[in-house]
């Protein structure tokens, strides 16, 4: 019994004693493989970087227990892939994962998502709805971008996290729940204490232990390896043969910033399997602002830090829509998000394809 715990702790998909029935080994081999499991979920966060194997190393850690979890890092990181992998590598990969976006969902929606609503606790509330704590029930739930769940929600979440019970809008009684909470953000939770707009207890609540994915640009020997995969992956998506990179272009994939990181690197590759005519990937490929080894300049930037995030995001938007011809579906899946993400920010910036400086 004391191996199969230890086994199972440290990510086994099953554990079968000797004698082995020759017909349920067959059986469980079948599943594992047809399941989304640990080895494959590890195996999405590429690199062989120092950086990255401590990451593995922690996420298998960290799954070990229910603790809840702050992944903390830069847009493009690999944060949800991160998420993910704790939930396989975990005693409640066989329970559901349920992601909420919370800057994803409007304000007056955001409470029903997470704990449900009863039928005509508002307006347009036709029927019973099950929120995200009830769906994520024996299960993991990610809260990401936990930064931007407005601040009256906040004491609400708490609650949920320290009680173990949710309380859905329009309901009089509570609902015991057993998740294991893990969230998700690039922004600076300890500043936004300090001005007011982030609860420390949730803090504390949520950041028992903490994972840090490190920028793309602290993992030099990683971005080889994973211009090679994505370029390969996009080539046989699109049905060409395999191009190679030069070595002018592996310099100049090494030297630039990579201000959207693994993101944008992906997003580059694709562009390049789209449009590159020859044989190999050459520097020229490359968007002009890569061989200087800055981000794209922004219109009007009135001076702004080159590490100014709202302009960084808009120019990745920005970059994933003109890829796309401006199908926001498609270039949403680009980015690694929801279209209504996409949209939410658009708006949020005020961004529109008629937008002067945006075409």
């Amino acid at each position: 019994i004391e191996t199969a715990v230890d086994a199972m702790k440290k990510g086994a998909f099953d554990f079968l004693a000797k004698p082995v029935d020759h017909e349920q080994l067959l059986e469980v081999v079948a599943q594992a493989l047809s399941s989304p499991g640990e080895n494959q979920s590890l195996e999405r966060l590429m690199g062989s970087s120092p950086a990255m194997e401590k990451v593995r190393q922690d996420i298998l850690l960290l799954a070990s227990t229910d603790s809840s979890v702050l992944i903390r890092g830069e847009s493009g990181t690999g944060k949800e892939l991160a998420a993910r992998a704790i939930h396989d590598a975990s005693g409640r990969r066989n329970g559901p994962f349920v992601k909420v976006n919370c800057a994803a969902i409007p304000r007056d929606l955001i409470e029903s998502e997470l704990f449900g609503h009863r039928k005509g606790a508002f307006t347009g509330a036709l029927q019973d709805r099950k929120g995200a704590f009830v769906r994520a029930d024996k299960g993991v739930l990610f809260l990401d971008e936990i930064g931007d769940l407005p601040l009256e929600l906040q004491a609400k979440l708490l609650h949920a996290v320290e009680e173990k019970t949710i309380t859905p809008v329009g309901a009089g009684t509570e609902i015991p729940v057993s998740v294991k909470i893990l969230s998700a953000t690039n922004q600076d939770l300890e500043t936004m204490i300090a001005e007011n707009r982030f609860r420390s207890d949730l803090y504390y609540r949520l950041n028992i232990v903490c994972l840090d994915m490190p920028p793309l640009r602290d993992r030099d020997s990683d971005i080889s390896e994973l211009a090679r995969f994505f370029l390969e992956t996009c080539c046989r998506e699109f049905g060409k043969p395999v191009l190679s990179l030069s070595d002018g272009a592996l310099n100049c994939l090494s030297e630039y910033a990579w201000p959207g990181n693994v993101r944008e690197l992906k997003n580059i590759m694709e562009r390049c399997a789209l449009t590159c005519t020859r044989d190999a990937v050459r520097l020229d490929d490359f968007p002009g602002h890569m061989s200087a080894g800055q981000p794209p300049a922004q219109t009007e930037n009135h001076g702004q830090s080159e590490f100014n995030m709202t302009a960084q995001e808009q120019s990745l938007m920005l970059a994933a829509l003109d890829a796309c011809g401006w199908n926001q579906s498609r270039a949403a899946r680009k980015l690694g998000i929801t279209r209504g993400a996409l949209r939410y920010r658009l708006q949020k910036h005020g961004i529109k394809r008629s937008s002067p400086g945006f075409r």
